[in-house]
C-alpha cells in the first residue's frame, strides 16, 4: 500500500472521529438547551402561580379592608360567620365566580377559583379561624398545573370612623347664608365640611358673605356646589384665587358612627316629669326626662351630669342655662325630628363631664369626656350664644340661626338627609381632638386588618 493511500485512510478516520465528537456535542447542547428551556418554562409557571396567589391575596385584603363587620362581633364563631356572610354577599353568583357560590361548613370558608385571563390561570381561597380574633386567608394561585400558595392573618380591630376627620359631617345638603362662618381653632382643616347626600345633587349652597375656612367635600361624584355672593372657601374668595382646589367632589361614601346611649343612661336616676318645675333658680343632677314631658328650662338653671331624654319629647333651654355634662336621648327613629326637638334660645354655658365635682354620683362619669349632645332622631336648633362646648354634637338635624355660635371642642354630626343650616350671623369654631379615638357614646362597627408579620409562603 502506498504512503498516499495510508494517509488518506488516516484522514478519513480522523474526520469520522471529529464528526462523532461534534455530533455528540450538538446532541449534548441540544439536550442542555431543552433542559434550560424546560427549567425556564417551569420557573415562569412557578412565578406566574406565585403572582396569581399574591394578586388573589391582595384582592381579599382589599375586600375586607373596605368592609365593616356587624356591630357586636367580638371574635370566635361570630367572626367567622360574619366573614362568610361578607364573602357570600359579595361573590355568590357573580361573574368572578362564574355563577358559583362560596361554600361554608362552619369551620372552613372555601371560595372557588377566580379565573384570570382565560382558563389556565386563577386563584382560590380558604379561610379559617386562627385563635379567636384572627381569620387566616390562604390563597392558592395556579398557572396550568403549577400551584403556589400564600397566606396572611386578618385581625379583628375596633371600629373607627373617617367622618371624625371633618369638622362637620352632614348626611344631607349643607346650606350657609348671610354672614355665617365656620373656622378651625388650630388649623383650617378643622373647619372642613362633608356632605354625604345622594338625594340632592346640589350638596352645598353658600350665599351672601359666608366664610368657610376649611374645604368642601362631597360623597356623590355627580354632585355640585353653588357659591353666590362674597363667599370664601379654604381661604380663597369666589372672586379670585384657587377656590376650586378647596372643593373635592365625589370622595366616596362615609360610614357615620352609631350612637350608643346605654353607656350614659344608667347615670340618669332622677325623673323629670311634666309636673316638675324647671324654671327659676334651680339645679338638677343626673336627670331622666320622661316621654311627653316637653319641658322648658328657663331662668337661672344649672344642670349637672347626664340629661337623658326619652322620646317623644320637645325640650327647650332658654334664659341663662349652665350645663356641666352630656345630653343623651333615646333614638327617636327616622322622620320624627319635628316632634322630637332640643332648642337653645338663651345664653347657654356648657362644660364637659370632666369638670363635674369628684363626688360619688359623678365619679365614673368624669372619666367619660368627649361628647355634649348625642341625640339620634332629634332635631336641634341654636339661636343663642353657647360659648364653648366641650364635646362632639350628634343629632338628626342641626340649625344655627341668628347670633348662634361658639367654640365646639369636637366635631358635629348631622345624621339625617335634611339640610344642615347655618344662617344669619351664626359662627362656629371647631377644635378637633387629636386622640384619634371615638368618644364614649359612639360605636363603630369592627373591621379586619392584615397582620404583616403573619405572612407565609407555601
Amino acid at each position: 500500500m502506498s504512503r498516499t493511500t495510508k494517509q488518506s485512510g488516516m484522514a478519513m478516520v480522523l474526520a469520522l472521529v471529529l464528526v462523532a465528537i461534534f455530533a455528540s456535542l450538538a446532541i449534548a447542547f441540544a439536550a442542555g438547551t431543552d433542559v434550560n428551556a424546560r427549567q425556564s418554562s417551569n420557573l415562569a409557571d412557578v412565578c406566574s402561580a406565585r403572582l396569581q396567589a399574591e394578586g388573589g391575596l391582595s384582592y381579599y385584603i382589599s375586600m375586607f379592608s373596605g368592609a365593616s363587620l356587624p356591630a357586636g362581633v367580638t371574635g370566635g364563631q361570630d367572626l367567622l360567620d360574619a366573614v362568610a356572610s361578607i364573602l357570600s354577599g359579595t361573590l355568590d353568583g357573580s361573574a368572578n365566580l362564574a355563577g358559583q357560590t362560596v361554600f361554608y361548613d362552619g369551620n372552613t370558608i372555601t371560595v372557588p377559583e377566580i379565573l384570570v385571563n382565560g382558563s389556565d390561570r386563577g386563584f382560590s381561597a380558604q379561610l379559617e379561624l386562627h385563635g379567636t380574633e384572627n381569620v387566616e386567608i390562604k390563597v392558592t394561585g395556579r398557572d396550568d398545573d403549577v400551584t403556589r400558595a400564600v397566606s396572611v392573618q386578618m385581625s379583628l380591630a375596633p371600629g373607627g370612623s373617617a367622618t371624625f376627620d371633618y369638622g362637620i359631617a352632614a348626611g344631607g345638603k349643607v346650606r350657609m347664608t348671610g354672614n355665617a362662618s365656620v373656622s378651625g381653632a388650630d388649623d383650617p382643616s378643622e373647619a372642613s365640611i362633608l356632605s354625604a347626600t345622594y338625594d340632592d345633587p346640589e350638596s352645598f349652597k353658600l350665599t351672601g358673605n359666608c366664610d368657610l375656612e376649611g374645604d368642601i367635600y362631597t360623597s356623590n361624584p355627580d354632585s355640585y356646589v353653588t357659591l353666590t355672593g362674597n363667599v370664601s372657601v379654604g381661604g380663597e374668595s369666589v372672586w379670585g384665587g384657587n377656590i376650586d382646589e378647596h372643593i373635592h367632589i365625589g370622595v366616596g361614601d362615609a360610614e357615620f358612627p352609631e350612637v350608643d346611649p346605654t353607656v350614659f343612661e344608667p347615670f340618669a336616676t332622677n325623673l323629670v316629669t311634666s309636673s316638675t318645675s324647671t324654671s327659676g333658680n334651680k339645679t338638677f343632677s343626673n336627670i331622666r326626662i320622661v316621654a311627653g314631658a316637653n319641658k322648658t328650662f328657663s331662668g337661672n338653671v344649672t344642670l349637672k351630669g347626664v340629661i337623658f331624654i326619652e322620646q317623644p319629647n320637645s325640650i327647650h333651654f332658654s334664659g341663662n342655662v349652665t350645663i356641666t355634662g352630656v345630653i343623651v336621648t333615646e333614638d327617636a327613629g327616622e322622620d320624627t325630628y319635628d316632634t322630637n326637638t332640643i332648642k337653645f334660645t338663651g345664653n347657654t354655658t356648657v362644660r364637659g363631664v370632666e369638670d363635674l365635682p369628684d363626688t360619688p354620683e359623678f365619679h365614673d362619669l368624669r372619666e367619660m369626656p368627649g361628647a355634649f349632645i348625642l341625640a339620634p332622631g332629634f332635631g336641634t336648633q341654636f339661636t343663642g350664644n353657647f360659648g364653648t362646648v366641650s364635646g362632639c354634637m350628634a343629632a338628626e338635624t342641626f340649625k344655627f340661626t341668628g347670633n348662634a355660635g361658639g367654640l365646639v371642642k369636637g366635631m358635629i354630626i348631622s345624621y339625617g338627609p335634611e339640610e344642615f343650616k347655618l344662617t344669619g350671623n351664626s359662627s362656629l369654631t371647631i377644635d378637633l381632638p387629636d386622640t384619634g379615638e371615638l368618644p364614649p357614646g359612639f360605636t363603630a362597627r369592627p373591621t379586619l386588618c392584615p397582620s404583616p408579620d403573619s405572612y407565609k409562603e407555601y
